[in-house]
């Protein structure tokens, strides 16, 4: 784990539940229509590639930042039965954002297993090629950056 990443205490991570649970009173996250998968490859900025259980490779453009990625349909990625081990999937597994310029993956909680280049981590910054899989033996995701390191 990297330890050095410090994040801002003015943005502390919400769980699972209080995604789902939030007060009233509370300023809404403005709802924004779910990102697609693609078949081809964006031309420009970061995304994650992931296999279907029939073989074929899908895009995922990282269009926005933060990013919720699950089951769950108020999900900003919709994980589904296309996917090979979409069953070890949480409705609210793990967010995604863009934290100075670089890409971070963040679970949701400490059920929500997230592992990197077969690690279990916490937050992780992806790097081009990092390997991230949601869940033990679950969906599987290459990022790739236009910044190749």
């Amino acid at each position: 784990m990297l330890r050095w990443f410090k994040r801002k205490e003015s943005e502390p991570m919400e769980t699972s539940e209080e995604l789902t649970k939030r007060e009233p009173t509370e300023e809404p996250r403005e709802p924004c229509s779910p990102l697609g998968f693609t078949t081809e490859a964006p031309s420009e900025g970061a995304w994650l590639e992931v296999a279907t259980r029939e073989g074929q490779t899908l895009y995922l453009p990282l269009s926005r930042s933060p990013l919720l990625l699950g089951t769950a349909p108020h999900c900003d990625v919709v994980l589904d039965d296309r996917l090979d081990g979409v069953e070890k999937v949480l409705p609210n597994h793990a967010r995604l954002e863009l934290w100075r310029g670089r890409w971070v993956i963040v679970p949701m909680s400490k059920e929500a297993a997230v592992f990197v280049n077969g690690r279990r981590t916490g937050e992780n910054v992806l790097r081009d090629g990092s390997k991230v899989w949601l869940g033990e033996k679950g969906v599987r995701f290459v990022f790739r950056s236009p910044h190749r390191e």
